[in-house]
């Protein structure tokens, strides 16, 4: 936590015919984040990449297959985890075999239910079509016998019968209503067969919606549906029994579909990955990042299974001659704790942070749990997000990470509830622990500042680990650097003295005065300064060296006031969290007003009660969204703001189901 995962530069050279065992162990390790082999100093030396495109040819046709069964038998359990990754070049056979064994055992069954599913929607279509036309007494196979008339049976807008009417005046013609149905006639529309295109026209343009009749169909319209009723009760039964047959398939091969899908996603994947390797002759070559506790077990195990003819190098990021002049970026892999890791879906939606910063993740879980439930600070609402958010962690396995940041903020919430003393806004059940809001409205307000201090301090100094690691040493005397730090602090120390204790003595008020004027020239003159004394070491001489200055101390006086007023704005957003704990008191107020006045009005206790249930819904959803995005808010703009530049890359694995270095070794 705080900082990634330790990596190491990995190479490794191996013969051809060792590649696919090479690939298999990597696929075993997993953490391993490639680098293309022609994007790197080696694509110069004839490296070039090469991909078995027939073999993955057969991957993905295969995959097709497999994914065509697990739909056809409704398949849905969540996929098995793959210990061991084999060889993808072997493994194509064992697959295509075990495919074609389950495709022999339940082809035949799932045709069968496709194609009585496709004749009873066929019949079920029919059906509705000739209830329409149940009123109509005629049988069928006359009005196809009709030699000299034509027909067409469909629906019309009612407001449009009266202008079809009108527009077949011209010809011979009848438009018998059979039923209404929502507005529309169903309409039995005849004529001669020589005006057949008129009365088609005439439809048209009256928004026609025709009714489709097959010549196969036989007798009056209730006689055809009694027997499509007959005939449809045994289709379902008989679909019922392909049904269960089909559950019972499910059973039988779900689970090795779902295993066989694995094996193929991770060899397909591998097969992929050698987009970025290199070749030359009969030698393979291929490069990436590391964790490098896993380095020995790569190097012990590709070795054996080369029988010692690989060479492994191994260099450390601050060795990597690409790293240091900027052509190569070192790869970020997180490393927090299982509660802390949802939270890096927040942190990478700011940026990723580079290999040498400080990472965020487990700054912005306590800082965010904390805001968060001082702001939603209630007992009974902590309790339904714990329960919306353990929802979504065992029904929605897409957003999981997002169902556990949920519970925490709830429990977070249910923690602040108590010492608020609110249960669904009810302050006289239990007392509070620490203070009721709305009736401490300065003093929350002072903790509230207070916090986002501390908040920004934590910034400031984070920031200045980071100009270390980096080497920014030039910042230090900057405003958001060492300098601006001090002076932010210089404040923030009176600003705590006038409260705690009293206002400053003048001694105090001189020091701080004196302190505060030299921060504030050293921060206006440090970009000068280095200005001119970069110019000197350049060998320029005589007027030169003071060209520009002056624009140069104008922009730097600008910088360091916006700066200085930005430290102050930040400082004083911070008590938005008392504004928003205090609305969400307000609108329990607001609620149990309404509430009564609904209970005077109706005088009845069930309407009291269903005004505070959905008073409570509402702020649940509305204050919930509200105070979750103040919450992000501030800690981008107020804190990341402070240190994290960004900038950096996401390690990339082999395969998206990321294993910590810890468990893959014991794993292993």
């Amino acid at each position: 936590m705080f900082r990634p995962v330790k990596l190491t530069r990995v190479t490794i050279q191996t013969p051809e015919e060792h590649i696919a065992e090479v690939m298999a162990i990597m696929g075993d390790l997993r953490l391993m984040h490639l680098i293309r082999v022609e994007d790197t100093p080696l694509g110069h030396m004839g490296y070039v990449a090469h991909v078995n495109t027939e073999l993955l040819g057969r991957y993905d046709a295969l995959l097709i297959r497999v994914n065509n069964l697990l739909e056809a038998l409704q398949v849905s359990s969540q996929p098995p985890v793959i210990s061991q990754t084999p060889r993808p070049d072997k493994l194509i056979f064992r697959l295509e075999e075990e495919c074609t064994t389950i495709e022999k055992d339940s082809l035949e069954t799932l045709e069968k239910k496709q194609h009585l599913h496709s004749i009873l929607g066929a019949h079920q279509a029919l059906i509705a079509r000739l209830q329409l036309l149940a009123p109509l007494e005629i049988e069928i196979e006359r009005l196809f016998a009709l030699r000299y008339t034509t027909f067409q049976v469909g629906l019309i807008p009612e407001e449009n019968f009266q202008r079809l009417q009108t527009s077949l005046d011209g010809i011979q013609h009848s438009l018998i209503p059979v039923n209404n149905k929502e507005g529309r006639i169903i309409l039995l529309a005849m004529a001669l067969k020589e005006d057949e295109a008129i009365l088609l026209r005439a439809l048209k343009s009256a928004f026609w919606d025709p009714l489709e009749l097959s010549t196969s169909l036989q007798g009056t319209i209730p006689s055809i549906l009694a027997k499509l009723s007959t005939e449809k009760q045994e289709e379902e039964k008989g679909l019922a029994d392909l049904e269960a047959q089909c559950k019972k398939l499910a059973v039988q091969f779900g689970g090795k579909l779902l295993l066989l899908r694995e094996e193929l996603l991770l060899a397909r994947q591998l097969l992929l990955a050698q987009e970025k390797f290199g070749q030359i002759d009969h030698t393979y070559l291929l490069s990436g990042w590391l964790p490098k506790t896993l380095f020995k077990e790569l190097q012990q195990r590709v070795m054996a299974a080369c029988a010692g003819e690989a060479i492994i190098e191994q260099v450390d990021p601050e060795h990597v001659k690409e790293v240091r002049s900027g052509i190569l970026s070192i790869p970020i892999l997180f490393n927090n704790p299982a509660l802390i890791r949802p939270f890096e879906r927040l942190t990478t939606l700011y940026g990723t942070p580079t290999y040498e910063e400080v990472e965020p993740t487990g700054f912005l879980a306590i800082t965010f749990l904390l805001l968060f439930g001082m702001m939603f600070g209630d007992v009974g609402h902590g309790a339904v997000l714990c329960v919306l958010g353990y929802i979504i962690f065992k029904k929605i396995y897409r957003y999981i990470d997002y169902g556990i940041i949920l519970m925490e903020c709830g429990l977070s919430a249910s923690v602040f509830g108590l010492l608020y003393g609110s249960i669904f806004g009810l302050e006289n059940i239990i007392p509070a622990l620490w203070m009721h809001p709305m009736e401490n409205i300065n003093y929350f307000m002072t903790v509230a500042a207070a916090i986002g201090v501390a908040m920004i301090s934590t910034g400031l100094i984070l920031n200045l680990i980071n100009i270390v690691r980096q080497h920014r040493y030039q910042e230090l005397f900057s405003a958001s650097g060492l300098a601006g730090a001090l002076l932010y602090w210089l404040l923030a120390a009176l600003g705590v003295r006038y409260f705690l204790v009293g206002p400053p003595t003048p001694f105090e008020i001189a020091v701080a005065k004196v302190s505060s004027g030299l921060l504030f020239t050293l921060m206006i003159l440090q970009r000068p300064v280095r200005l001119l004394l970069t110019r000197r070491s350049q060998h320029k001489k005589g007027p030169l060296l003071l060209q520009g200055m002056g624009i140069t101390f104008l922009e730097s006086l600008i910088d360091v006031l916006d700066e200085l007023l930005r430290y102050l704005a930040n400082t004083v957003s911070f008590v938005r969290i008392a504004a928003f704990a205090l609305a969400h008191a307000g609108l329990f107020l607001a609620v149990f007003t309404l509430a009564d006045m609904i209970q005077h009005a109706h005088g009845h206790g069930f309407f009291y009660w269903l005004t505070l249930l959905i008073g409570n819904v509402i702020i649940i959803g509305l204050e919930g969204l509200v105070v979750s995005i103040q919450t992000v808010r501030l800690e981008y703009y107020e804190f990341f703001s402070k240190f994290f530049r960004g900038g950096g890359k996401p390690f990339q694995p082999l395969f998206e189901k990321k294993r910590t270095p810890e468990s893959t070794h014991n794993h292993n």
